[in-house]
């Protein structure tokens, strides 16, 4: 009876031992799984080779879930994963690829974010949650189109082409010959490499040549600017000279006028002066006949109207432009003038300066001194009483028409007045 009973309680214990195990499991996998809820995604291929069922799934090259489920369709094939943890977020700008680890490595899903996909935000609704995003994250039941994979059977099957290819003879043939011709264009790029290092040095020997031409040039057209710098320098001082010269004269000749109409006035005044002058030494004509006097003293005359016209004509238009050549003429004309006057001068020293000449008139005076002497006398023995009309004689004591005292050697004097 005893032995029942501990058989009894040790089942009763058993049993107590096996609700508390199931319990603490239960509560175990509701705290992991049951508040841990994954997510499904569905990548669309034109081509899953390699996939399968259970196939893991890569973010970022870790681990975050598996492929549970293929669907083909007629264009496509619709790979579901399911991510695990409910609160990874994945940017919706991501690209999803099948890789392979070696040529008969697993294949695996590999979901990769590209590199201008915004920043993912890090609160806010989960991608297991109703009110996800989706234009910022994966959420839950959204599609993402892959990336064909690589298909190594294709790789295989182009590599036995290619080596097919290599070693068919007519292949051959024409890489035999396009490697003669690449030889024959090596060696012809080989002396279009010589011919152009020869043209480059035949270039580099131009370009010397001409850089010392340039320079040449250059230095000549620095020696050309410096003298045309010098000769307009030159030019711009002789305007400066011609133009002080020009002011010069042209304020002479202003200054001047008033002189230049005195002598015109002197000249006319010793002109008329003259004219007096031979009126008064008309008895002297006679001996000045020979002589070039009245000439000069007509040239003197027409002269000086010349250069009264030539200064009027220069006071009158002393602004114009023919004001220097008129100028010029004029001071030929004084010029004139004054050589007319020295000689009329020096004529005048000559007379003026002969002692006989001055003895002549002294002659004269004196001859006519005792003209009126004796005119006074005859009258008074007109006006006396006396015997018959007689013939008057002068006086023993009178001179005679000739004086005693004039020398045989003077010669008569014939004195005429004549306008």
């Amino acid at each position: 009876m005893r032995s029942r009973t501990v058989r009894e309680g040790a089942v009763g214990l058993l049993v107590l031992l096996g609700l508390g195990l199931v319990a603490v499991l239960s509560l175990w996998l509701s705290e992991t799984y049951l508040g841990r809820r994954p997510y499904r995604l569905i990548v669309e291929f034109a081509n899953a080779d390699g996939l399968k069922v259970g196939s893991p799934v890569l973010f970022r090259g870790v681990p975050v879930g598996k492929v549970t489920d293929i669907r083909a369709a007629s264009n496509s094939v619709d790979v579901v994963i399911e991510v695990e943890n409910p609160e990874l977020r994945m940017p919706r700008q991501s690209s999803a690829e099948v890789d392979r680890t070696g040529l008969i490595g697993e294949a695996s899903l590999a979901i990769r974010p590209l590199n201008d996909s915004r920043p993912v935000p890090t609160v806010g609704p989960g991608p297991a949650q109703g009110d996800c995003d989706s234009q910022l994250l994966l959420c839950g039941g959204d599609r993402l189109v892959g990336s064909p994979p690589i298909n190594y059977g294709s790789l295989i099957r182009a590599i036995v082409k290619i080596a097919d290819l290599i070693t068919d003879p007519t292949f051959q043939g024409k890489v035999d010959r396009a490697m003669g011709n690449l030889n024959a264009t090596t060696a012809e790029i080989r002396q279009l490499s010589r011919d152009a290092a020869s043209l480059a040095r035949s270039l580099q020997q131009e370009v010397r040549t001409f850089g010392n031409t340039a320079r040449s040039i250059a230095r000549t057209s620095d020696t050309i600017n410096r003298a045309t710098g010098s000769t307009t320098t030159a030019i711009v001082r002789t305007a400066n000279s011609l133009e002080q010269t020009s002011t010069s004269v042209n304020g002479l000749i202003v200054s001047n006028r008033g002189n230049l109409s005195r002598t015109l006035t002197s000249l006319a005044e010793t002109s008329a002066s003259l004219r007096n002058a031979l009126g008064e030494v008309a008895p002297a004509m006679r001996q000045l006949r020979g002589s070039n006097l009245l000439q000069n003293l007509d040239a003197l005359t027409d002269n000086a109207a010349q250069t009264a016209a030539n200064l009027r004509d220069i006071t009158g238009a002393i602004k114009s432009p023919q004001s220097l050549f008129m100028l010029q003429q004029t001071v030929n004309s004084a010029r004139s003038t004054l050589q007319n006057l020295e000689k009329i001068t020096s004529d005048l020293d000559e007379l003026t300066g002969d002692p006989q000449f001055r003895s002549s008139l002294r002659v004269i005076i004196t001859a006519l001194g005792q003209f009126l002497a004796t005119t006074q006398q005859l009258e008074q023995q007109v006006q006396a009483p006396g015997p018959g009309p007689e013939r008057a004689t002068p006086p023993a004591n009178q001179p005679t028409n000739r004086p005693a005292n004039r020398s045989e050697s003077e010669p008569d004097v014939d004195v005429r007045f004549e306008r």
